[in-house]
This record gives structure tokens, C-alpha cells and sequence, in this order.
């Protein structure tokens, strides 16, 4: 199942014009609009008119972590502090993403479109077992659940049992956790002569941050349910950049909206389908702050091959 066929499906002749023309406008707003967009690009001899398509996109220089917090808090916004809807604070450091009420519309539609690709739907229920701190990820997701349809059980942090017991009378068929406290559940159901047969749930949903292929395996192991990843960063947007599918083969980038590259983390240049590298994205739509080529410091490999779920987008494999 496929929530929005015309984006997911596109044909790359058709994804390449979409992306080169919001890349045109991207870049023609941050010249206009940001004194550190114009300076970079100034500085490489560069105008937004000198990149003509998506594949122009080398000769625009990276941004790091260090450009976006030098810029805190208001540096990289192309409109009013009053256009803001909302802005997220990175943990533990001075970085900002800002986001228009239009940029959160997309965000809750990317993350339901990775909701469908795992096999979510109106005919799911959903828990989120909740850490100690709030969890701007588990809200957004939440949110994009209840748009798609799905019943979400919001319930406050609670110890193992009582989550059990919500599983149980609920019929949850679906929880989004660490895998700290989904193996911590894993426990619990043993300790109670139970096992995972004994629970509604259909599948699990985890962020890769989070999650290591072992990590991964072995709740699969323990709850011989599917384990779903998806994808945010916390400089970029919490959650919503990319989700897998059910054939878990990768995960699918929303490369209508997000454009990636895996570069040589040492020279920078670009690498090849299958060949390790840092991952770099561009926000092709961003209307707050978009970043053009943000170096996220993660290691991972792209391919290009369609999947055989029907999605034609990329997709990427992390943590190898």
C-alpha cells in the first residue's frame, strides 16, 4: 500500500525536474533572503541562476553543524519571526530548526507516508511508550498517526506492567519505543508464562538513532514481529526523512522533498550507489530555514534501485 502514488512512484525523468525546479527556488530565496547563504555562495563565485538542475548541486558548498549554530537562533530564517509555527531545539546544543505551519503539513504527510509503506493503517492501533523526557519525535509521529487515521493510546510514562496491561486491553497492534523498553516489555511478557503470541501486536516501530541492526534483530527475535525503522535528525526534522517499507530493504528517502548524497567524509567528493559515506541532505522544501547540503556526521550507504514494494525513491542503510 502506497499513501500518495503520484510522489512515491514518480518516474526519474519526472523527479529530476521536480527536484531541480525546487532546488532553483530554494536557492533563489536564501540568496534573496540570508546574509550567510549569500556570503557562502558569494565567496565560490556563485549566483542561484549558475544551477541549472539537481545534478549542479556539487558546486554548492556543505553546511555543518558549527555554520547552523553560529547562525542561532534567528540567522538562517528566510521570513519574520511571526511566520514561525514552531521551532525545535536540538538536545544539547544551539541549534534551531524552524518550521512554517506549511513545512509541519509536510512533515505529518511523510511521516504517514512511512506509516502505510510499514503496513500502518486507519485499521491499526498505536502506543508510544514514552521516556522520561518528552519526545518531540513520539509527538510528531502521533500526530501524523491520528491524520492517516490510526487509533493513538496517549498515555503518560508508566512502568512495564501497567504498558503491558494498556497492550492487552487496548489491542494495540502497533508500539513506537527504544528498543530499551521494548525489550523491557520482551521481560515482562516471559516473566507473566506469556509469550509474544499472546499480544495483538503486528509490528514495532523504532527510530534508527536509537536502533543498530543487532539491536534490531534481536527484538525481532524476541517479539517474532517485524521491526521498523524511521528516520529524523534532530538538526533537520525530528522524524519524516525517511521510513522503511515492508520489505525492509533499505530506508525509503521522501526525496521529493529531502534531496541526499553520500560523500567521502575526508575529500567531500560524492560517492557511488553501495559505497559508505557521510550523508549530506538538502531540504528541497523547507520554507523557515532550509539547509543546502547539511553534512549530518552519518555513516551510510544509498542505492538507486527501485524496490520491489513499488517506491521508486532511494533508499539508505545506515550503521554498516
Amino acid at each position: 500500500m502506497i499513501l500518495n502514488i503520484t510522489a512515491e512512484t514518480m518516474l526519474p525523468a519526472e523527479k529530476e525536474a521536480l527536484q531541480s525546479q525546487k532546488l532553483q527556488k530554494l536557492l533563489q530565496r536564501i540568496y534573496e533572503k540570508t546574509q550567510f547563504h549569500q556570503e557562502s555562495m558569494d565567496a565560490l563565485g556563485l549566483t542561484p541562476t549558475a544551477i541549472q538542475s539537481i545534478h549542479d548541486i556539487a558546486a554548492l558548498p556543505f553546511m555543518t553543524p558549527n555554520d547552523v549554530s553560529n547562525q542561532y537562533p534567528f540567522g538562517l530564517l528566510t521570513m519574520p519571526f511571526s511566520g514561525i509555527s514552531r521551532f525545535e531545539r536540538s538536545p544539547n546544543s544551539h541549534i534551531t530548526v524552524g518550521l512554517t505551519t506549511q513545512d509541519i503539513i509536510y512533515q505529518q504527510e511523510l511521516i504517514a507516508r512511512s506509516l502505510v509503506a510499514c503496513s500502518i493503517t486507519s485499521t491499526s492501533s498505536l502506543l508510544h511508550l514514552p521516556e522520561s523526557t518528552p519526545s518531540i519525535s513520539a509527538r510528531s509521529l502521533q500526530q501524523s498517526a491520528e491524520l492517516l487515521g490510526v487509533t493513538v493510546i496517549a498515555e503518560q510514562a508508566g512502568d512495564p506492567k501497567s504498558q503491558l496491561n494498556t497492550i492487552l486491553d487496548f489491542g494495540v497492534t502497533t508500539l513506537f519505543a527504544t528498543p530499551a523498553k521494548l525489550l523491557a516489555i520482551a521481560l515482562l511478557v516471559q516473566q507473566q508464562g506469556m509469550t509474544a503470541r499472546d499480544l495483538p501486536l503486528m509490528n514495532l516501530l523504532c527510530e534508527t538513532r536509537h536502533t543498530s541492526m543487532i539491536l534490531q534483530k534481536q527484538l525481532m527475535e524476541q517479539f517474532q514481529l517485524p521491526i521498523y525503522t524511521v528516520y529524523g535528525h534532530p538538526d533537520i526534522m525530528s522524524l519524516g526523512i525517511a521510513g522503511e517499507c515492508y520489505q525492509q530493504q533499505g530506508l525509503h528517502i521522501h526525496d521529493d522533498h529531502f534531496y541526499p548524497e553520500i560523500i567521502n567524509p575526508h575529500t567531500g567528493a560524492i560517492q557511488g550507489d553501495e559505497q559508505l559515506g557521510e550523508l549530506v541532505i538538502t531540504t528541497l522544501s523547507r520554507e523557515a530555514a532550509p539547509l543546502v547540503r547539511y553534512r549530518t556526521g552519518e555513516m551510510a550507504m544509498i542505492t538507486h534501485q527501485h524496490c520491489s514494494c513499488g517506491r521508486t525513491s532511494p533508499r539508505i542503510t545506515f550503521g554498516l
